[in-house]
């Protein structure tokens, strides 16, 4: 009996573990990415997160190679406007527009796209691309932006 219980408690332990190391690779209406959290492309090629460039206490969100240890950026959207809070939240809105937002108020950087869709996803594609589709479409290449 003894054997049981301890076989049950270790399969919970690993369960609950792998679920939580499993990463994502987008974000719909209802969550959002913080400046602790990462996106990372189906295939393990790429991540979206909040970076600071060398010494700088600036932080930027960019995309860049999954596996290199120089982390080289190869894409990022508040260039012009680097954020100095960790109070930093991205989130996508119901239209599907897509927005980069400090102390959940102060607009940072946004996306200008005017389709609409019933259910939009941000999501980062394993081509490095970050796009903006319908959860319920079914053809996965029918962006929106």
């Amino acid at each position: 009996m003894e054997m049981g219980l301890y076989f049950y408690i270790v399969c919970c332990f690993l369960i609950f573990f792998s679920k939580a190391s499993t990463a994502i690779d987008s974000i719909s209406v209802w969550e959002s990415l913080t400046d602790d959290m990462t996106l990372v492309s189906n295939g393990g090629s790429f991540v979206l997160g909040f970076f600071s460039p060398d010494a700088s206490n600036n932080r930027y969100l960019g995309i860049w190679y999954h596996n290199d240890p120089n982390q080289t950026v190869v894409w990022v959207a508040n260039t012009m406007n680097p954020i100095n809070d960790s109070t930093v939240v991205l989130k996508i809105e119901s239209s599907g527009r897509v927005v980069l937002q400090v102390q959940n108020k102060t607009s940072v950087w946004s996306t200008n796209s005017t389709a609409r869709v019933q259910n939009p996803v941000l999501q980062l594609l394993d081509s490095g691309n970050l796009v903006v589709k319908d959860g319920k479409d079914s053809n996965p290449e029918d962006y929106i932006w």
